[in-house]
């Protein structure tokens, strides 16, 4: 049920809406993904880059590191951008 709430968000993320709906499904996404199972649900590619689009980040800033993706690079080794 969780897994399916997500996909409906990420899919309604990757139309064209208002500002108002982007801002309600990510606040959704970032209080579902405060538990491990939701966060595991966003961390695939797909969701990754609908999240990293809304950012204004591109997937540059993302590497395939033993068959899972991390965020490398945005962050300075001090946690400063």
């Amino acid at each position: 049920m969780l897994q399916r709430f997500l996909e409906a968000l990420l899919a309604r993320l990757s139309e064209k809406a208002s500002s108002q709906l982007y801002v309600a499904c990510l606040e959704s996404i970032r209080i579902v993904s405060r538990e491990k199972t939701g966060l595991e649900a966003v961390t695939t590619e797909k969701a990754l880059k609908i999240l990293l689009s809304h950012a204004g980040l591109d997937m540059s800033c993302l590497a395939e590191e033993n068959n899972s993706v991390t965020i490398q690079d945005v962050f300075g080794t001090d946690g400063h951008m």
